[in-house]
């Protein structure tokens, strides 16, 4: 009887067991992740890149030294107007290095003579030959006088804003280094360097805008883009020009300039939210049955909100965009409102 009752309280209990098993089976919920997502839909991309550089005159013109003297006077000073021709830095005339002087004293007797042979001339008391032989005298005496005297008054050939003065009164004016500059401010140039994939999307006459601070954008337009790149930086230089009627550049600002280097119309994008990479491979989760699953897709340019879609994905396909660290290939998951 002993055995029996054992026997019996033995299958009560293991039917005790399987029930509360199959209950607790019966409670194991599988959990979903709330996700946001985004369709794949078709768009234009305007690809811009930012270069920054400093201001200049796009007429800019440089008072080199030809010859070592002492500097005796800086008639002007930096940010006064100047026209062409005005000396901005004068040297010593009685210089070691100067032929001021004798050039001079050359170029006035031969003027001297040239007046009375002129006059001689007329009054027919000397030959042709005679006379013309004065006025090349004179006129050899006047070149070299005047290459000697802007070998000491230093100038330039344009009209401008005197914008660097290089050396002081007292100094001796070093050769092969410019001292000072002048420049044409009614139009303003900035100068930026590119790499060769962008080089080769960029022509004259291309549109930029140009930012100074925190301004409004200024219109600009590519007017140089050069062929060959430096041999030390492989980078490829780029000037833009711009009105300054206003007067409102100055030169030497620093200035950061948005060129456009690519425009894509009407082709499959994805929002730059819903891109991951796993070791350098771009991904999306797709949904699809109300389960995300991992997608390799192909990227191509972007404007930092979207990006082009080159394969991977078709159109009107739902990707996730909020939620993606907490998913995994295959996860469950519940499309949450946006707004909520």
């Amino acid at each position: 009887m002993k055995l029996i009752n054992r026997i019996v309280l033995g299958i009560l209990a293991m039917i005790l067991i399987s029930g509360c098993s199959q209950t607790e089976e019966k409670s194991i919920t599988v959990q979903k992740i709330a996700v946001e997502v985004e369709p794949i839909t078709r768009g234009d991309i305007t690809v811009t890149k930012t270069y920054s550089g400093t201001l200049e005159g796009a007429r800019q013109s440089k008072v080199w030294a030809a010859i070592s003297d002492r500097v005796v006077s800086i008639p002007t000073s930096e940010g006064n107007f100047v026209k062409a021709g005005e000396p901005i830095v004068i040297l010593d005339k009685g210089g070691a290095a100067s032929q001021y002087n004798q050039t001079r004293a050359v170029y006035m007797n031969a003027e001297d003579n040239y007046d009375k042979m002129s006059n001689l001339y007329e009054q027919r008391a000397i030959s042709e030959y005679d006379y013309k032989s004065a006025r090349t005298q004179y006129e050899v005496a006047k070149a070299n006088f005047q290459a000697a005297k802007a070998a000491v008054e230093l100038s330039v050939p344009i009209d401008g804003i005197v914008t660097d003065i290089a050396v002081n009164v007292g100094d001796r004016a070093p050769m092969g280094i410019p001292i000072a500059t002048v420049a044409n401010t009614k139009r303003m140039r900035l100068t930026v360097y590119v790499i060769t994939d962008v080089m080769e999307k960029l022509e004259v006459g291309q549109k930029a805008q140009v930012f100074i601070d925190s301004s409004k954008p200024i219109e600009a337009k590519i007017i140089e883009v050069s062929k060959s790149a430096d041999p030390e930086t492989r980078l490829f230089r780029v000037e833009l020009e711009m009105d300054n009627t206003g007067g409102t550049l100055k030169p030497g600002m620093f200035a950061k300039a948005k060129v456009v280097i690519q425009e894509l119309v009407d082709v499959p994008v994805i929002s730059r939210r819903a891109v991951f990479t796993e070791e350098g491979i771009p991904k999306a989760y797709l949904i699809k049955n109300d389960s995300a699953f991992v997608q390799t897709v192909e990227i191509g340019a972007t404007n930092g909100e979207i990006f082009q879609l080159l394969s991977g994905l078709e159109q009107g396909q739902q990707v996730v965009v909020v939620g993606k660290s907490a998913l995994r290939n295959k996860a469950p998951v519940i499309i949450a409102d946006n707004e909520e």
